[in-house]
């Protein structure tokens, strides 16, 4: 058994897997932050996080932290944040780790963080210099939280001592609390315990091979989600690899410098969303892709949000040059309810009947055929032990007959404590039971599927279905045909959503559609043609009229702090008339 990263046969927490690693290598390289330039760097060993970390622990517990308090993380991506992290663990106080609200939008991010804070129970906030000179002088006069805040990154001789690390009396204690990204409603607290963190760390690093001092890892993920706090931060600290981390804001600016440090590094392993393969298929050059070498990596995992077939066919042939192996993109699922994942290591292509599945049907068509037709990319099977994955129809309650889409249902030991201080929540969400008195309390994803062949396609979300005369219509799909409709549309910035009907109108749900344009004062001719080309491409993909086109430009589509779309956000926006208030290039047009 490999003694250099966390135990797969016998759970553990992640403080005494890290406090192994520290001990027998210590000068293992374990985290390096690359620099906006994608050059610069600052590498940590084992042995240097794991003295840092016992500063942080004896500051917290100085500072009257005991175990089991809860404390917010407001950090910008820096090694701070993983230091801060592991000192919290150390000193069994359970980290909420939250965006830190951004400068430009102060007053509306400063709302969503004070309701974090109250909802968390957190005693105290932890941040470096870096944010704390942010909050003191751009904050300054704001209503911050009446909650102490203590930086983290100070030098304090008298901490300067390797210190006991807390070990909970059973691995079913809190060890995280972390939240949701809102993009189907607010942002809730998710309790994960040590055991669910062992069970979704020792699986996927199994799974993908994210283990071993030969392994690389290059990430620029938000550290305070899900996929970039367990999957990346943690994941760095338990597996014994080498992950090189750099801040959102940079791919965002520069999508090049993320394959620049793949490529320069040999990177084995990376991750992003679907929205950023795409982006950086757009933003590269052959002459780029043919400059980079990715041909190490094994691992190009996409999750977080819905995969299109389009991107998986768009990304694999354009870096291709580059030296990729084709079944390196690897999609998977999850969510935060489940400690990150729930399916791993999908990649196969399915085509189905598209007028079939608007009736919760699945059937395959062959590729070629003239039936009207939709591709959906498989998110693989369950690979952790004693979990157990149900299609569910989510009106009965009862569990779908092969071929049918339904709810997703899961239960297993990654499966969370529930949603803090919300019981009725949480016995809604985790605690679903069968109609027909099966055994087992299941977490109910919220999401649509199916399964084929044992592997795991996901649809949609349920509270995001667009229902219109009877059929279901996945809005995920609406926008995919929208994207590529005219030149002038962004193509991360369409969201599709349902209203319902006024009184004086018939009854029913109507399509409304936020399109982005890239021109920020278009003419009244290219408004004409993308509106066209909106409805074209709707009904002609999806037999559906389209109610309302709003455009508008960059900012209009509503998102989370990690790129999701929050289609109930938007719908809100436009039923509110909030949308008519923006910038003058939003132009309503309404069918009759």
């Amino acid at each position: 058994m490999d003694t250099m990263t966390i135990r797969i046969d016998s759970p553990e927490t992640v403080a005494a897997a890290f406090t192994r690693i520290r001990r027998e290598r210590p000068d293992q390289p374990i985290l390096t932050y690359v620099a906006d330039d994608g050059v610069a760097e600052t590498t940590w060993t084992a042995g240097q996080l794991g003295h840092q970390a016992d500063r942080v622990a004896a500051e917290l517990r100085a500072r009257g932290l005991e175990p089991g308090d809860r404390a917010l993380l407001v950090h910008l991506p820096s090694p701070d944040f993983a230091i801060t992290l592991l000192g919290c663990l150390a000193a069994g106080v359970v980290p909420v780790p939250a965006a830190p609200p951004n400068p430009f939008t102060m007053r509306h991010d400063l709302e969503a963080f004070t309701a974090i804070a109250g909802s968390s129970g957190a005693r105290a906030v932890l941040t470096h210099g870096a944010y704390d000179r942010i909050r003191t002088t751009v904050g300054a006069g704001q209503l911050w939280p009446a909650l102490p805040w203590h930086r983290t990154d100070r030098d304090r001789p008298e901490a300067d001592r390797e210190t006991t690390w807390h070990q909970p009396s059973t691995l079913d204690k809190p060890a995280l609390l972390t939240y949701t990204s809102g993009s189907t409603g607010s942002p809730r607290g998710v309790l994960v315990s040590h055991r669910n963190l062992h069970c979704e760390l020792a699986q996927n690093l199994a799974d993908t091979d994210l283990r071993g001092p030969a392994t690389r890892a290059v990430s620029w993920l938000p550290h305070f989600h899900d996929q970039g706090l367990i999957s990346m931060t943690l994941g760095a600290l338990v597996g014994s690899g080498h992950v090189y981390m750099m801040s959102p804001l940079t791919f965002l600016h520069r999508p090049t410098v993320w394959l620049d440090v793949v490529s320069r590094v040999g990177a084995t392993h990376t991750a992003a969303p679907n929205f950023a393969y795409d982006l950086i298929v757009r933003k590269t050059t052959e002459q780029q892709r043919a400059s980079w070498d990715l041909s190490a990596l094994r691992v190009a995992m996409c999750a977080a949000e819905p995969i299109r077939a389009s991107t998986v066919d768009a990304f694999v042939k354009a870096f291709a040059v580059s030296g990729l192996a084709p079944h390196a993109f690897y999609p998977a699922y999850g969510l935060a309810e489940n400690s990150g994942s729930i399916t791993m290591g999908g990649g196969s292509v399915l085509r189905v009947d598209r007028d079939a599945l608007d009736g919760n049907w699945v059937v395959p068509v062959a590729e070629g055929s003239v039936t009207r037709s939709a591709r959906y990319v498989g998110c693989g099977p369950v690979t952790k032990p004693d979990t157990t994955l149900l299609i569910v129809d989510p009106e009965t309650r009862l569990p779908c007959a092969p071929n049918r889409v339904g709810e997703i249902w899961v239960d297993g030991p990654s499966k969370a404590l529930g949603y803090y201080e919300l019981p009725d929540e949480t016995a809604e969400t985790f605690r679903a039971t069968l109609a027909d008195d099966s055994e087992g309390e299941f977490l109910r994803t919220g999401d649509l599927g199916f399964l084929h062949d044992g592997e795991l396609f996901v649809t949609g979300r349920l509270k995001d279905l667009i229902i219109v005369h009877g059929l279901n219509h996945y809005p995920q799909d609406i926008e995919d045909s929208v994207r590529g409709c005219h030149a002038a549309v962004r193509a991360g910035g369409v969201a599709a959503f349902a209203v319902t009907t006024g009184e004086d109108e018939p009854t029913g749900e109507r399509l409304v559609l936020f399109v982005e344009l890239r021109q920020r004062r278009p003419s009244e001719a290219v408004i004409d043609e993308v509106v066209r080309a909106v409805r074209r491409a709707v009904y002609g993909d999806h037999r559906l009229a389209c109610h309302t086109v709003v455009l508008g430009l960059n900012g209009l589509v509503r998102k989370t702090t990690s790129g999701k779309v929050r289609r109930q956000a938007c719908r809100e926006a436009f039923e509110s008339g909030l949308v008519h208030g923006e910038p003058t290039t939003v132009i309503v047009s309404t069918l009759h």
